[in-house]
């Protein structure tokens, strides 16, 4: 007896003792009744948010803010010795070392703590202000685009970029001040005497309330914005106008973005032309952020009255006092802050949906064949596709990156039939190979171009008084694709591709041994002949 009849059986028997339990398993709900409604709202609710994440803008947002915690973690050493550079004049000589003695001393004072002085208030404020600094630039790039996704002009990237310095220095100018004294209050300037060695410091919110209640209310928290704002709003827009524009321009030909050391060298080459350019201006946001704290004998009236002081007394070179260390803390502060914006913001915009399995996300960016002809026709196409912008060369291009299955062989039959008289005097453009079909008994005068002919194939054709053509000839007479008609063959003609999928009622093709009569005859393709593994 086989186990399917065994289990009929057993069915049939237990049959009566299953009718008397039924009603009672029926009075209680079923499990999912007593679950409540969440599991039909979280699946929403998860698409609501990852719908929200992946918007442009607020990608930006989140990515900037990442950004800004791991390049400012990165440079903390170098950001609290320049600041402690900026502040120190004539008389002062208590930090005037190279910039390693400097960081020694730092060391040997206040040990490795004193490297990160400052660093936790620097983060909290950075996090803000550096989300809201790519979210808005991003906000703003929507009303300086042209169209839709279109490429903006240095110009509106600079006026963007400015323009979200501006709303970024506004929203977190309090946290940058107090990170200003938190950075000098443990220095060993003779002027800042306390009173025991084991002092304890104040915190970052009893220095915004000691601000507050001594310095003159809300508006000594804003103390120095006005230089901060005309030093930031050129130093943001020459920044992204810069990485965007150095960005583009080491992309590899064929690509869409480049690969993370070119990043890495677009946002120091950003950083360190942007922070050169406006250096005074922090120079003197420094001075204005201090001007009131005892015994450090800054009194300064205006921005104009500060530039005349520090020129006369200082000359020139004090508008860029600490710039060595700010460079060395520019190249991988920005560096790395643009590598993790795009790493952050590429990952909340392609991978947040976590429902996609087997998705091919890259496309070949060049061919593997090593075939010398080849290359120089992915060269010469690459040209003509960046400089002419036309559509044909980019389909053409990308059909030479492809592998020899995507490139069928194309019949004389079929370009016969997909060649009308409206397509008189075209040329048909196959990117792969022509092959002849002895079915078809009269060849069509034909103009064709390919990247191969069989012997059978162009001998037909030009003894029809057509012509064939290689396609750095067709680039030739056609640069932009113009009086040409562009086929390609069937793909999935393929015996491999009949195989594909069997099964039962797949309708594909099987595998036999032979194709004799005491063979497999449509076993599986048909009603009449079972399936069985």
């Amino acid at each position: 007896m086989s186990l399917d009849r065994q289990k009929a059986t057993g069915d049939d028997g237990l049959n009566g003792e299953e009718n008397s339990a039924l009603p009672k398993l029926s009075q209680f709900p079923p499990p999912s009744a007593t679950k409540g409604t969440f599991p039909e709202k979280s699946p929403s609710f998860l698409t609501g948010v990852r719908g929200a994440v992946a918007e442009p803008v607020t990608a930006a947002f989140f990515a900037g803010g990442v950004a800004g915690a791991v390049s400012r973690t990165i440079v903390s050493p170098l950001e609290r010795l320049k600041i402690l550079l900026q502040i120190q004049t004539v008389g002062r000589e208590e930090y005037k070392l190279s910039i390693w003695q400097a960081l020694k001393k730092i060391g040997k004072e206040e040990g490795w703590r004193g490297f990160m002085r400052g660093n936790g208030t620097n983060c909290i404020r950075i996090i803000p202000y550096s989300a809201v600094q790519f979210g808005s630039y991003n906000f703003y790039k929507r009303f300086a685009e042209p169209s839709p996704g279109a490429d903006l002009t240095p110009l509106r990237r600079l006026l963007c970029g400015g323009a979200a310095g501006i709303t970024s220095v506004i929203i977190t100018y309090p946290l940058d001040i107090v990170r200003t004294r938190l950075s000098i209050q443990s220095a060993s300037f003779a002027a800042l005497k306390r009173e025991g060695a084991g002092e304890k410091l104040p915190g970052m919110f009893t220095t915004m309330v000691l601000i507050y209640k001594n310095e003159g209310g809300f508006f000594a928290l804003y103390r120095g914005i006005v230089p901060t704002v005309a030093g930031v709003a050129p130093y943001v827009g020459l920044n992204f106008m810069t990485y965007e524009s150095v960005r583009k321009y080491l992309t590899p030909e064929g690509d869409t973005t480049p690969g993370p050391l070119r990043k890495l060298l677009a946002g120091a080459i950003s950083g360190a032309v942007a922070q050169t350019c406006t250096y005074p201006f922090d120079v003197l946001r420094r001075r204005f952020q201090i001007n009131t704290m005892s015994n450090m004998g800054y009194q300064y009236s205006s921005i104009l009255d500060a530039v005349r002081v520090i020129v006369a007394e200082e000359g020139v070179r004090g508008l860029f006092k600490g710039i060595a260390p700010n460079l060395l803390k520019v190249a991988p502060s920005m560096a790395s802050s643009w590598l993790s914006f795009e790493l952050t913001r590429d990952f909340l915009l392609g991978s947040i949906d976590l429902d996609r399995h087997h998705v091919r996300s890259t496309h070949r960016k060049a061919p593997k064949s090593e075939n010398v002809y080849l290359q120089v026709l992915v060269k010469l196409y690459r040209f003509l596709a960046r400089r002419t912008e036309s559509n044909f060369n980019k389909v053409v291009l990308r059909r030479l990156f492809m592998s020899r299955i995507n490139r069928p062989p194309v019949s004389l039959s079929r370009i016969a039939s997909n060649v009308s008289e409206s397509h008189q005097g075209k040329t048909v453009v196959v990117i792969g190979s022509v092959t002849d079909d002895n079915r078809l008994l009269t060849v069509p005068k034909l103009s064709v171009a390919a990247l191969r002919f069989t012997a059978t194939a162009r001998a037909r054709i030009h003894k029809a008084g057509g012509e064939t053509l290689t396609l750095d000839e067709l680039a030739l007479r056609a640069p932009t694709g113009a009086n040409t008609l562009l086929l390609r063959g069937p793909k999935n003609a393929r015996e491999a591709v009949k195989h594909f999928g069997f099964g039962p009622h797949k309708h594909k093709k099987p595998y036999v041994r032979s194709k004799g009569r005491k063979f497999e005859r449509a076993r599986g393709r048909r009603r009449s002949r079972g399936f069985k593994v």
